[in-house]
């Protein structure tokens, strides 16, 4: 009831504060912004900050459940159809209560990231800008597949090693956009993957995904190669100079990530 929405955003209790924030999601911003710094302190033979790092963690924690926050208030209408157990459909909280806890965790990420660096502040801002602009009106640019693909790509793939490496050194150089080109395509494909179970909500509220215009088979296919053909370019990059030699742990990374990938496609 609406009663009910609007009253409980003033009293949000840990489940609902988890059901916005979505923890399970952080694991890839912890994950990259724990595994980049250590790939640029040994790329570049500095120590580690440890301290750098830790705020990062944080940083990248707080702007992804911003991001959950804000897309769970602008997709009210939509979850309501798709997943009517998150909190706002359930009247656990309003949109208006969800868009406070985003609008709070992004200001946090902020700060934290100004802590870091520079460079690391200029990502998180692009992050938070790139998911806000993919959730919020006027530019929503989830209602359109190539707007919602890049506003997902760049900020959590490409500008993720871009990130890490500003934490321990210095961001303008090749080889963070680099290793960032190949997760940037990796997530230009992967960021697909979640459509496929919203199609009929996605269809109802004007949000034309990829599996909501050319089905799901058709979907699937178009997607498949971005899973795993992104990993070969690893080895060429190496050889190339652009990656941090040698050239072969670099190629059996790309084996292995290329062949999950495939598995991944098959299912």
């Amino acid at each position: 009831p609406e009663r009910v929405r609007r009253g409980s955003e003033d009293r949000m209790d840990l489940r609902t504060l988890l059901g916005l924030v979505r923890p399970f999601t952080l694991i890839a911003p912890v994950v990259g912004a724990g595994a980049n710094p250590v790939a640029a302190s040994a790329a570049l033979g500095v120590a580690l900050p440890w301290g750098a790092v830790g705020l990062a963690l944080l940083s990248a924690c707080a702007a992804t459940g911003a991001s959950n926050a804000w897309n769970q208030a602008f997709d009210a209408d939509i979850d309501r159809v798709n997943k009517p157990f998150r909190p706002i459909p359930m009247g656990q909280v309003s949109e208006r209560g969800a868009l406070r806890l985003g609008d709070a965790l992004a200001v946090l990420a902020l700060v934290l990231g100004a802590c870091v660096s520079v460079g690391f502040l200029a990502c998180v801002g692009a992050g938070v800008l790139g998911t806000w602009c993919y959730s919020a009106p006027p530019l929503r640019t989830k209602r359109r597949p190539l707007g919602a693909l890049l506003t997902i790509a760049i900020p959590r793939g490409l500008l993720v090693p871009v990130a890490g490496w500003a934490v321990v050194g210095d961001p303008l150089v090749a080889e963070p956009w680099a290793l960032g080109a190949v997760v940037g395509l990796f997530v230009l494909g992967a960021a697909v993957t979640k459509d496929f179970a919203d199609v009929a909500g996605d269809r109802a509220h004007g949000c034309r995904t990829l599996p909501v215009l050319w089905g799901p088979e058709s979907a699937a296919r178009v997607i498949a190669p971005f899973l795993y053909m992104p990993f070969a370019l690893y080895p060429g990059l190496a050889y190339l100079g652009l990656l941090s030699p040698p050239v072969l742990p670099f190629a059996v990374l790309s084996l292995l990530l290329a062949g999950f990938g495939v598995l991944t496609a098959r299912a």
